[in-house]
């Protein structure tokens, strides 16, 4: 019978792609990892892992062991999180996929206070932009950030926050330019634009101002990303116009290095969502972060008072 800790080893080493990110996870040593893989080809008669000093990679054997023994692991863990969750402490892991901008603006600064509350608790979290099945993907939950009404019907949504999407550039861009601050839409016709990358190049800004009128500004697709980070470096650099959520640069607003353009104007607002699989059923460590999450995000999103 193959060795259920050899298999715990061999996924994680699958998982982080190297022996030393594995064995500093496991905090033991490579060289005791090394064996325990050895002894695991030894017992199938396989060799499961390409490794030299420039490769590491699975081999077709052990990209089919891998797809068992992660279902393995997961079982493992669903009996430790129940057997701990009937004594109510929330424990084992949860993973989660949300936009690398809110991972990195929102989660970020709460992902330290979650764990402290919870030491039982693991938290795995993929960065990703694109439509992401939880069930099929293997997630507990997911965060999304979302401008039309989300039509999953067989996941559960909240909605937790209104991100505000501002426009903002650097305090000289219009002077350099030899041009007046913008006043008006129109004045911003064919800028640089540094827009949220969604599915598609977006060549059009549709704005809202006071009293709900709209416009529309053409502009020129200077640069388009899902990372807010690298459309504010950017804005911050004097390379365009940026579309932002709020909350991702008051930092930058406060001390002056951006600067709001067109502040009575916005572009359209996105929804923040938390979506679960099922509302029923879940598992303590599930429940708990979503909880969390409920809690902590729409107050990060709103800001200080």
């Amino acid at each position: 019978m193959l060795d259920l800790n050899d298999l715990y080893y061999f996924t994680l080493l699958a998982e982080r792609g190297s022996f030393t990110a594995a064995a500093e996870m496991l905090s033991i040593p490579t060289g005791t990892l090394s064996r325990r893989l050895k002894a695991l080809e030894n017992h199938l008669s396989l060799r499961l892992i390409d490794r030299t000093t420039r490769r590491f990679a699975l081999t077709e054997a052990g990209e089919q062991l891998y797809l068992y023994a992660r279902k393995i692991v997961e079982q493992a863990d669903s009996a430790e999180v129940h057997l701990r969750g009937v004594l109510g402490e929330p424990a084992g892991r949860v993973r989660m996929t949300c936009p690398q901008g809110v991972l990195r603006s929102l989660l970020v600064p709460l992902l330290p206070e979650f764990l402290a509350r919870y030491p039982q608790v693991s938290v795995d979290i993929i960065a990703s932009s694109r439509y992401t099945d939880l069930i099929a993907d293997g997630f507990d939950l997911g965060l999304r950030s979302h401008e039309q009404d989300l039509v999953e019907s067989s996941m559960v949504a909240r909605q937790l926050a209104t991100l505000q999407m501002v426009l903002v550039a650097s305090p000289n861009y219009f002077r350099e330019r030899q041009a007046a601050n913008p006043v008006n839409p129109a004045d911003v016709e064919g800028i640089d634009g540094l827009h949220l990358a969604t599915h598609s190049s977006l060549s059009v800004w549709t704005l809202r101002g006071p009293g709900e009128e709209q416009a529309t500004v053409r502009l020129k697709n200077r640069l388009g990303s899902d990372d807010v980070s690298l459309l504010k470096a950017a804005a911050i650099a004097g390379q365009g116009v940026a579309v932002v959520p709020l909350h991702t640069c008051r930092t930058e607003l406060a001390d002056g290095t951006l600067v709001r353009v067109l502040p009575q104007w916005e572009v359209s607002r996105r929804t923040l969502s938390l979506i679960l699989p099922s509302a029923r059923g879940l598992m303590p460590a599930v429940r708990a972060f979503a909880d969390f999450l409920i809690e902590r995000l729409p107050r990060a999103v709103e800001g200080p008072p």
